[in-house]
């Protein structure tokens, strides 16, 4: 009974991640019909729309609530979006300041104006919210009841990388981005019991990348890169680097994970 219960949650999250993705494929050609400035609003209403309604479709099914799976506002959900952001901030800050002072880089101010920028800043926070939704509400709370949190980290962060690479993301990228971050933001949704704090986390670190990185559509305030002619040798200690910093987060994640895992189990064992 107790296979067949796991088979079905694994079934229906699962499940949920795909109708998602394929209803936000349909409603995303919307975006088409409006001005490009705007397309990231669509974007991301869109994609919310579409992870709401897949959840609604199979909560339906089981008879339950949004409620269950975290989709709730209460006393303590802007705090704890505000606490996420100032973490991700702070931790996306921390990764491209040691990597511009590790690696002679030099920080210079775009062509980008700041009204332009600000205008298109508030849709990062709608994306993030979207993907909190799609993959660490339903799904990710389903998932940790039916095989714990190190089975779950372990399937969303891989299922979210490949999300990443039907986005156009290259494999080993996504999965070196996005399937690293995935761990920290099932870890905040975890510790939290909700998605406000990992939407905060996950907003606050692509707004820090948009603003010295660049995202599409959303070009950067600062730009990044060697004063003259990098060497090979300057190049590669870069990308060394970065890979570092991701393998680091890759071990909080890890570690964190492991931790809360232990705790939970002590719960249970008292």
């Amino acid at each position: 009974m107790n296979t067949q219960s796991n088979t079905k949650a694994f079934l229906f999250s699962i499940g949920s991640i795909t109708l998602f993705i394929g209803i936000f494929m349909l409603l995303s050609q919307l975006k088409t019909f409006l001005p490009p400035q705007f397309e990231r609003y669509a974007h991301g209403i869109a994609g919310t729309i579409s992870a709401f309604g897949a959840i609604w479709l199979f909560a339906k099914i089981e008879k339950s609530s949004f409620k269950n799976y975290g989709l709730y506002w209460d006393r303590s959900t802007l705090r704890n979006l505000l606490i996420g952001l100032f973490i991700g901030f702070t931790i996306a800050l921390l990764m491209i300041f040691s990597q511009i002072f590790y690696s002679d880089l030099v920080l210079t101010r775009s062509k980008q104006e700041l009204s332009t920028f600000l205008l298109g800043l508030p849709a990062i926070l709608i994306l993030a919210y979207m993907e909190e939704v799609a993959f660490r509400s339903y799904a990710f709370i389903k998932l940790n009841k039916a095989f714990g949190i190190r089975a779950t980290q372990l399937i969303v962060a891989i299922i979210f990388a490949l999300y990443h690479v039907l986005n156009g993301w290259p494999l080993a990228l996504a999965f070196i981005g996005p399937g690293i971050w995935a761990l920290l933001y099932g870890l905040a949704a975890a510790l939290s019991k909700g998605i406000a704090l990992p939407t905060g986390l996950h907003a606050g670190v692509n707004m820090v990348l948009a603003l010295f990185v660049g995202k599409t559509n959303l070009d950067s305030l600062w730009t990044i890169d060697f004063a003259g002619n990098p060497t090979t040798s300057q190049v590669n200690a870069n990308e060394q680097f970065g890979l570092i910093t991701h393998i680091a987060l890759l071990l909080i994640g890890i570690i964190g994970t492991e931790l809360y895992s232990r705790k939970i189990k002590k719960t249970i064992n008292k």
